[in-house]
């Protein structure tokens, strides 16, 4: 630690350890924060990802629109844990297309600083035949 004397000779001590406790947590905040994107951005395209793999599960004329959600799920859970990610994933057949739709929501580390993430992520595929 650091002695600092006023021009009168009173000592003022710990004035540079407040600093840099503060700029320490500030920095470890800020870190948290850019970790917390980065997780979030995987999340995100592994949640693409899943409903890519889901409507080509569907595209064979034959296949049923559970064969979709299953693909889809079987990706998800290969990629994306519950704690991370809540996703409510559906698909559907749209005339010659198969469509997946999924909400996503991704919880913030620091939820007084960031708000939790929401998003609607869409996929769809034109069938054979």
């Amino acid at each position: 630690m650091r002695r600092q004397f006023s021009s009168d000779g009173d000592e003022d001590l710990g004035f540079a350890t407040i600093q840099y406790v503060l700029g320490v947590a500030l920095s470890l905040v800020l870190l948290v924060l850019i970790a917390n994107l980065l997780v979030d951005v995987y999340a995100r395209g592994a949640v693409r990802d899943a409903l890519d793999e889901g409507v080509r599960a569907s595209v064979p004329i034959d296949a049923p629109v559970s064969a979709c959600e299953q693909r889809a799920h079987d990706v998800l859970s290969d990629l994306v844990r519950a704690p991370v990610a809540a996703v409510d994933l559906r698909c559907r057949r749209d005339g010659a297309r198969v469509v997946a739709d999924a909400r996503v929501s991704m919880r913030s580390w620091l939820p007084l600083l960031v708000p939790d993430w929401r998003m609607n992520l869409h996929a769809a595929a034109l069938s054979e035949g």
